[in-house]
């Protein structure tokens, strides 16, 4: 029998009737205790492919700002990051809108990884255009957050996961991070832009990485069945990429070069 959360007690969809309040401590193990092992074991294989491409896209980044004969032979070829954008963009639009790619093995497996390299490939290639350390710290913060947002999304205990705010968010987040990305690969040192909107994408990739969270841990109107670990992996690491982009573009009029990706040097 469902019980939800409403005014700070529990209430039965069934018949309505309110029963006692419960402190914090008893909502945690309430919440705790809807978790069975096989749903455990389904969490851990999500989050271990989600360490895996973050730990790709980490060492990608790290070897194309911190070896400098690497560093210049991208500066010099920069013209290929714009093709690998499009592609990625258009890989997204079609993970999107054609489902089954997402529910099929081996396919969904190598369109995972396809997209966590161009992915990769990106965030190396916007890095190149911020001082070396930078983009360092911004992992290691999105680290922090990851951590943080998993936090409040198992601990809270409404279910925001269905309601209008969150598909105007997703409205939002997509236009935001294209906006964000045509800004700093068509402008020239587009710092305010990129501020305008790494602040507006940094709330919506952390909302929605909080509802990904909520559907993973099943606590949500709708759960990801425990069959698939591709597609809540892949959306994940995705709201993770896009809170590296915006946090970089936030703190672009402070970190970003004199000089850019675009001119080549």
């Amino acid at each position: 029998m469902r019980r939800h959360w409403k005014h700070g007690t529990f209430v039965n969809k069934d018949d309505s009737q309110q029963t006692s309040d419960y402190d914090p401590f008893q909502l945690i193990r309430i919440l705790t205790r809807k978790i069975t092992p096989s749903r455990i074991l389904f969490i851990l294989n999500v989050f271990a492919t989600v360490v895996f491409q973050l730990a790709i896209a980490f060492g990608l980044t790290a070897l194309v700002t911190q070896v400098s004969a690497v560093s210049h032979l991208a500066l010099l070829h920069h013209i290929i990051f714009y093709v690998i954008s499009a592609i990625y963009f258009s890989l997204e639009f079609i993970w999107a809108f054609v489902r089954r790619i997402s529910m099929v093995f081996p396919w969904n497996l190598v369109y995972l990884l396809v997209m966590t390299i161009l992915s990769s490939i990106i965030i190396a290639a916007e890095s190149l255009a911020y001082y070396d350390d930078v983009p360092l710290i911004v992992f290691a913060f999105i680290w922090v957050m990851l951590q943080v947002v998993v936090s409040f999304a198992i601990f809270i205990p409404n279910d925001f996961t269905q309601t209008w705010l969150t598909r105007i968010v997703n409205v939002v987040y997509t236009v935001t991070i294209l906006g964000g990305q045509i800004a700093f690969f068509v402008r020239k040192q587009a710092k305010v832009a990129l501020l305008i909107a790494g602040a507006v994408g940094f709330p919506c990739s952390c909302y929605l990485l909080a509802k990904e969270v909520k559907w993973i841990f099943g606590q949500g109107t709708y759960y990801y069945p425990q069959n698939n670990i591709v597609k809540p992996a892949r959306n994940i690491y995705g709201y993770c990429w896009s809170l590296f982009l915006t946090v970089m573009w936030i703190y672009s009029p402070f970190g970003m070069r004199n000089e850019t990706i675009q001119s080549g040097r």
